[in-house]
């Protein structure tokens, strides 16, 4: 019986897709099938757009990852089983599963996107514009699988051969085809750079986009996250793929591309939300996110809201933490940005509830509630999938981690905080290697928590004052590498004969 339940889920990556017009149209309007299948270029259009409601709706690329990888990087425990991570395929939150699902559901609808645009011959479609459909599908695939190897592989792993890659697929799922085992790490990578490759070369300009669509700059600032992550990973050094990714983050600091630049108010980058500048792509809901208010909420509200800190009468202001642990609510406090990425907010679904809970409200917003009756209104709940800050951040890291100078490594971010206004920055003058890199590690958190995850994977590249990784420095414990992953759970281990577990997550 439980097997047939899974086999049950698995089947929900079987159906629709979205259509898409000049907004993100969240309606499915088409199942993926031989019936509705891709046969002009509207069609093939409304298959690529589609592909987009699985990356902004939810929680599989936002709110839920966020909110687990902030309790696993230290910094909060928002979770408790994120933080300790003692999550095991026996010991697992059911909720795992439908992130796996949900990045198979992205996958499948790209699969679907980029097997009928192949099909379309010259008569229905210019080669030009096939070559940019093709490569915004295979781009979001990638960007789909990456996040499955960063949940639920070994990504981390300098071993090209170890087994504990991706499960990678290339077609539509169907029962007949669910037996597929893992690539190793080395392949999985190569799939997902080789589509990553393809978008950067014929994906259209961040000017004709915007930052609610994928473009050519953000596939290029993607890949140069990837090589950081890997390449970075336990304090790497002076290796080719940093000084790639360094090019990269040059290139598109030097761009001046229209649309996309730094904001000198940083409250008003998050009144923004998606219409900030400083978004290359951004999780975008049309609607002013009231189409997918139940979602949004449960996430920021009722997760975020509750984790923060209840302020009642008699809490001090040194007792208002917003979920931060083991002292970083210390230095987040010490930072210009934090009155304006925290404050107090309401009970989520109510008007009856005072403002008496002091959380994030850079991503939470006003609320079910106070959003939806606000004038005008605002359920702006936005994913920061790269804002422009961090590019001087990424910058300044790989600059240290390619040789330069503390004084050479340290300049990109105070340009950086040169910039802002609102909050006023002061200059940072580490006088040691060691302090510039304690430095960049804070700045990434306080600039971008809760936003990306870019704080979770600084923790596992960045080493304290004590040789320790920031994470185990935080939390005070070593952690095992093996654990840094979730187990793949038991929607596709009971069904599928040929996938592999991770080690020690049984």
């Amino acid at each position: 019986m439980k097997k047939l339940i899974y086999i049950l889920l698995l089947q929900t990556l079987f159906f629709g897709v979205s259509s898409c017009s000049d907004e993100l149209d969240i309606t499915p309007s088409y199942e993926l099938n031989e019936v509705n299948g891709i046969t002009n270029e509207g069609k093939a259009e409304d298959a690529v757009h589609g592909i987009y409601p699985y990356i902004v709706q939810g929680n599989n690329y936002s709110g839920g990852l966020v909110y687990a990888l902030a309790s696993r990087s230290g910094l909060a425990r928002f979770s408790t089983s994120d933080y300790n991570m003692t999550t095991t395929q026996t010991n697992n939150s059911p909720s795992q599963q439908y992130f796996w699902l949900g990045y198979y559901e992205t996958i499948n609808a790209a699969n679907y996107a980029i097997n009928g645009i192949n099909k379309l011959g010259s008569d229905v479609i210019s080669d030009d514009r096939k070559s940019e459909l093709l490569a915004e599908a295979r781009f979001l695939k990638a960007f789909a699988c990456t996040y499955v190897f960063w949940k639920y592989g070994h990504w981390w792993e300098s071993n090209d051969e170890s087994p504990y890659g991706i499960l990678y697929r290339d077609d539509l799922a169907t029962v007949d085809n669910l037996q597929v085992g893992r690539l190793s790490v080395g392949d999985s990578y190569e799939r997902i750079m080789a589509d990553i490759d393809f978008a950067i070369e014929n994906l259209p300009d961040f000017k004709e986009r915007g930052n609610r669509y994928v473009s050519k700059e953000f596939a290029k600032i993607f890949k140069a996250k990837i090589l950081l992550y890997r390449y970075g990973f336990n304090d790497g050094r002076n290796k080719p793929e940093l000084e790639e990714a360094l090019a990269i983050v040059d290139e598109i600091l030097n761009s001046n591309i229209p649309g996309f630049s730094m904001q000198s108010d940083l409250a008003q980058v998050y009144e923004d939300s998606w219409d900030s500048e400083e978004n290359l792509f951004s999780g975008y809901l049309e609607q002013n996110g009231n189409a997918d208010i139940w979602n949004a909420s449960s996430y920021y509200f009722s997760t975020l809201i509750t984790r923060g800190t209840l302020v009642w009468d008699w809490t001090t202001e040194s007792q208002i933490t917003a979920g931060l642990v083991n002292d970083a609510d210390d230095w987040f406090k010490a930072d210009g940005r934090w009155p304006i990425a925290t404050g107090l907010m309401p009970w989520p679904y109510n008007a009856t509830s005072t403002f008496k809970y002091y959380a994030w409200k850079k991503v939470c917003r006003l609320g079910q509630y106070w959003g939806l009756n606000a004038e005008p209104q605002d359920n702006k709940y936005n994913t920061y999938f790269f804002r422009y800050s961090e590019l001087y951040i990424m910058k300044s890291e790989l600059l240290a981690r390619t040789g330069a100078s503390v004084a050479e490594a340290i300049e990109p971010i105070n340009t950086m905080r040169s910039l802002r206004t609102n909050p006023v920055l002061e200059t940072l003058n580490p006088t040691s290697e060691q302090e510039l890199m304690d430095l960049i590690f804070k700045e990434y958190s306080l600039e971008t928590f809760l936003e990306n995850g870019s704080a979770f994977f600084a923790s596992l590249r960045m080493k304290n004052a004590d040789g320790v990784l920031w994470m185990e420095g935080l939390k005070g414990f070593s952690i095992e590498f093996n654990k840094i992953c979730y187990p793949i759970p038991d929607v596709e281990m009971l069904v599928n004969r040929e996938i592999i577990q991770n080690p020690d997550l049984e």
